[in-house]
C-alpha cells in the first residue's frame, strides 16, 4: 500500500490541477447554510451537480418540475442530483419561502423581444375596438395578463384559443419538451443506451414526433387564418393577428423542434457508439472525457508498475482456482462472457406463420414495379376487409367525400444476399377524433401515433414477434392514384431508422369503379417509386372479393371459441360467435379494470351462408377506440345481469351491432345475445353463457 501511495498522490494531484477545466460550476445560495452547484450548459440549459443543506429548514428544490426534498441537517443533508434543467429551476424554504433560482432564456432574446412588441399591438388593436375598456397602453409597458376575462371578453377568448391550441398551447410545449427532455437526461444517464432506446421505442417516437412537426409546421398559417376569422368582428386588423399567431407558433414550434433535435442526436450517438458509452451534451463535459482518458492511463500504468514488482518477489503458489474450458480441461484463460447483441430488432423476425397461409393474400413487387426494395407483400384478409369497410363510410358522401386513411402494422424480414424485403400487412390502427380529413386534405393528428404505439407493444409482447409500422394508407377521392411531394414527407419521416426500405404505402382513388389502388415503396437505393414506375394498379373491389372468400377458407372452428354454443336455440342471423386468442385477451383485460358500463367493441369478419351467419371475431378495443369502420358487437360490464339495464346501456348502439357480449362481475360469466334487425332479443333460450375461466383455460390450452 505504502508503494502505491506516490502513484495515486500524483494522480489527485494531476486531477486537482486539471479540474477548474472541467467543473467551471457556479454556486447558488438562496439561503444561509443552503448552496446549489450548478454548471452552465452550450445548448443553453444548466445542470445541477450538487445541493448541501446544513440549515435548521427544509429546502426543495424543482427541477422541470421534478421536485427533490433535502431535509434540516446540521452537518449536512447533501446530494447530487445530476439533473438537467431546460425551463425552470424553483426552490422553496420551509417557513421562509421560495423563488425562481433559473429561467431559460432563449440565445436569440432580440427577436422575442421584438415579438413581444407584436403581441403589445395586437391586444392594443383588439383593446381599440373594444369600446367598453379603457384606451390602450403604451408599448413600452410590460405586457399584463389580458383583463381578468370579464371586462375584455374579446381578448381572453383570443389569447385562450392561441394558449389552449393542442399542439401550439403553453401545457402541450410545456408537456412535450418535459418528456423529450426526460427521455434525453434517462438516456445520457443510462449504462446501456441501446437497450434503453430499445426498452423505450425511442426512435419510433422521434419518427411520429417529427412527422408532427412537420405537419404542423404547413398549417401554421391556416391556423392563424382561422384564430383571426374568429377575432374578425371584433379587431378590425386581421392581418396583425395572423401575424402574431404565426410568429408565436413558430417560436413555439422551434422550442419543440429543440427538444427533439437533442433526443435525436443523442440517440444516433448512441447507435453508432459500439461500445454503448455515454453520450456528453455540451462542451464543458467534454473535459470529463480528458480526465478519465488521463486517469485511466494512469491507473493502467500503475497496475503495470505494481504487477512487474509482484513478479520480481517471491511469492506464494497459485491457488487452486481454475477456469473450465468447453472441453472440460482447467484452463487460465479468462472464462467466456457470451453478451446478447443489443439492436433495435426486439423480437424475433419471422413470417413463417404467414408464408403459404390462405388468410394472406400474395402480392408480388415484380406485378406492379421493376425496381423496389420489397419482394414480396402479404395481406392479411381481415387488414383488407377493415381498409375496404373505411373507404364504404366514406363513399356515403360520394358527392363531396374527404380524403381517409390508416395506419397498418405488420412484421417484415430482410434478404441480405438479395438486399430485399418480405412484409405483412395485419393490423390496422384508424386515427382518432383530433384527426383532420377534407376533401384534398390529410392529416392523422396526435391520436393515431399513440394507438400505433399502444397496438405495437401489445402485439410485441402477446406474440413474441417483431412488429412495426409497415404500411401506411390514405385515399386520393377523384383526383387519381400518385404519390405527391407532401406523401413522399410522409413516406421518408414514417420510416423505419435502421431499416427504413420496408416501409409500403397504398394509395386508393375510391371514386373510380373499381376503387384503383396503387402501390409505393422504396426503390434499392432508398428513393421512393413514382406513378411513372406502376406497371400494374389493383381494384380494391376485387381485393375486398377475395378477403371475403379467403375468410370462409381459412376460417378453422377448432381456432376459435364459440361463446353461443351453449344456446338453446340459434337463430340463422347469428348462429356464432367465434372468438380467437386476441380477442379472448383483449376480454379479459378490459374486464379486469373493474369498470362498468359500455366498455368495449368487437371487431373481425362475418362468414355468410345464404341466410346464415357466424361473426368472426380478432379482437376487442375498449369503448374510446371504436373502430372507424363499424364494429359487429360491443362488451358490456356490469355488476349484475338485468336485461332492462342493457337495453338502456345500448339502446342507441343495437342498429349497427349484431350481438352483445355481457360480462358478469358478481357471477364471473359471460352471456352472449343476439341482436337481429336492430333489437335485442328478449328469450333467453338463444343467450350463450360461458365461465370467464374457461376462457382462460381454452387460451392457454390453444398455445
Amino acid at each position: 500500500m505504502k508503494q502505491i501511495m506516490p502513484y495515486v498522490s500524483t494522480l489527485l494531484l494531476l486531477l486537482i490541477s486539471i479540474m477548474p477545466i472541467a467543473m467551471l460550476a457556479e454556486t447558488f445560495v438562496p439561503y444561509e447554510g443552503i448552496s446549489v452547484s450548478y454548471m452552465k450548459l452550450a445548448d443553453g440549459g444548466i445542470k445541477i451537480t450538487d445541493v448541501i443543506n446544513k440549515s435548521s429548514y427544509r429546502f426543495e428544490i424543482s427541477i422541470d418540475g421534478e421536485t427533490l426534498t433535502y431535509p434540516p441537517n446540521s452537518e449536512g443533508s447533501s446530494g447530487k442530483p445530476n439533473k438537467f434543467a431546460y425551463k425552470l429551476v424553483r426552490y422553496d424554504i420551509s417557513k421562509k419561502g421560495g423563488g425562481t433560482m433559473w429561467k431559460y432564456t432563449p440565445p436569440d432574446k432580440e427577436e422575442i423581444a421584438e415579438d413581444a412588441v407584436e403581441v403589445n399591438s395586437v391586444e392594443d388593436e383588439i383593446v381599440a375596438d373594444n369600446a367598453t375598456v379603457q384606451p390602450a397602453r403604451s408599448r413600452k409597458g410590460t405586457r399584463s395578463a389580458p383583463n381578468n376575462g370579464y371586462g375584455n371578453p374579446t381578448s381572453v377568448n383570443y389569447f385562450k384559443l392561441v394558449d389552449e391550441d393542442e399542439y401550439f398551447g403553453n401545457d402541450a410545449v410545456d408537456a412535450y419538451v418535459t418528456r423529450t427532455n426526460s427521455y434525453s437526461d434517462a438516456l445520457d444517464k443510462s449504462s446501456n443506451k441501446k437497450q434503453y432506446i430499445i426498452d423505450n421505442d425511442l426512435e419510433q417516437y422521434l419518427r411520429e414526433s417529427q412527422v408532427m412537426l412537420v405537419e404542423k409546421k404547413a398549417q401554421i398559417p391556416l391556423l392563424a387564418q382561422d384564430i383571426a376569422t374568429q377575432a374578425q368582428s371584433l379587431v378590425s386588423d386581421t392581418e396583425l393577428v395572423v401575424n402574431y399567431v404565426v410568429q408565436t407558433f413558430n417560436n413555439r414550434l422551434r422550442i419543440r423542434q429543440e427538444a427533439h433535435d437533442r433526443l435525436d442526436k443523442a440517440v444516433k450517438s448512441a447507435l453508432n457508439d459500439e461500445t454503448g458509452g455515454s453520450q456528453l451534451l455540451s462542451s464543458e463535459m467534454i473535459n470529463y472525457a480528458v480526465i478519465a482518458i488521463i486517469a485511466l492511463a494512469l491507473i493502467v500504468w500503475i497496475v503495470i508498475v505494481m504487477s512487474r514488482k509482484k513478479k520480481k518477489k517471491p511469492g506464494k503458489a497459485a491457488g487452486n482456482k481454475s477456469t473450465t474450458s468447453t472441453n472440460g480441461s482447467n484452463s487460465d484463460a479468462p472464462s467466456i462472457i457470451v453478451r446478447r447483441r443489443t439492436t433495435s430488432i426486439l423480437k424475433k423476425q419471422s413470417l413463417d406463420d404467414v408464408v403459404n397461409n390462405p388468410a394472406y393474400m400474395l402480392i408480388e413487387s415484380a406485378e406492379f414495379s421493376p425496381n423496389s426494395a420489397v419482394r414480396r407483400i402479404y395481406v392479411k384478409n381481415t387488414c383488407i376487409r377493415e381498409i375496404y369497410n373505411l373507404y364504404a363510410e366514406d363513399l356515403r358522401n360520394a358527392e363531396k367525400p374527404k380524403e381517409d386513411g390508416c395506419m397498418v402494422l405488420g412484421r417484415w424480414v430482410y434478404d441480405k444476399d438479395n438486399n430485399v424485403y418480405d412484409v405483412s400487412l395485419e393490423e390496422v390502427v384508424y386515427p382518432g377524433d383530433d384527426a383532420v380529413f377534407k376533401e384534398y386534405e390529410l392529416n392523422f393528428g396526435g391520436i393515431t401515433s399513440m394507438r400505433v404505439w399502444k397496438q405495437l407493444h401489445k402485439l410485441r409482447n402477446t406474440t413474441g414477434l417483431q412488429y412495426d409500422l409497415t404500411c401506411w394508407v390514405h385515399s386520393h377521392p377523384g383526383i387519381g392514384v400518385f404519390f405527391s411531394n407532401y406523401d413522399n414527407t410522409v413516406q421518408m419521416q414514417l420510416k423505419h431508422y435502421q431499416h427504413p426500405n420496408f416501409l409500403t404505402a397504398f394509395v386508393v382513388d375510391i371514386l373510380t369503379p373499381e376503387q384503383q389502388l396503387g402501390i409505393f415503396t422504396f426503390r434499392s437505393d432508398g428513393t421512393i417509386n413514382s406513378k411513372n414506375d406502376l406497371t400494374k394498379l389493383y381494384s380494391l373491389e376485387d381485393m375486398n372479393k377475395w378477403a371475403l372468400d379467403s375468410g370462409r377458407k381459412s376460417f378453422v372452428p377448432d381456432n376459435y371459441y364459440n361463446i353461443l354454443a351453449s344456446a338453446t336455440h340459434k337463430n340463422v342471423s347469428c348462429l356464432g360467435i367465434e372468438l380467437n386468442n386476441n380477442a379472448i385477451i383483449d376480454l379479459m383485460q378490459i374486464t379486469m379494470e373493474g369498470n362498468t358500463g359500455l366498455m368495449g367493441w368487437a371487431s373481425g369478419f362475418t362468414l355468410k351462408e345464404g341466410d346464415e351467419c357466424r361473426y368472426v371475431v380478432s379482437g376487442i378495443v375498449k369503448d374510446e377506440e371504436k373502430p372507424a369502420s363499424g364494429a359487429m358487437g360491443c362488451l358490456v360490464v356490469l355488476t349484475h345481469m338485468s336485461l332492462p339495464t342493457i337495453q338502456r346501456i345500448v339502446e342507441t348502439k343495437c342498429g349497427n351491432i349484431y350481438f352483445i357480449m355481457i360480462y358478469s362481475i358478481k357471477l364471473a360469466t359471460l352471456t352472449s345475445i343476439p341482436v337481429v334487425n336492430g333489437e335485442i332479443m328478449t328469450d333467453e333460450s338463444f343467450y350463450g353463457d360461458v365461465a370467464i375461466d374457461e376462457l382462460t383455460k381454452w387460451t392457454r390450452r390453444k398455445r
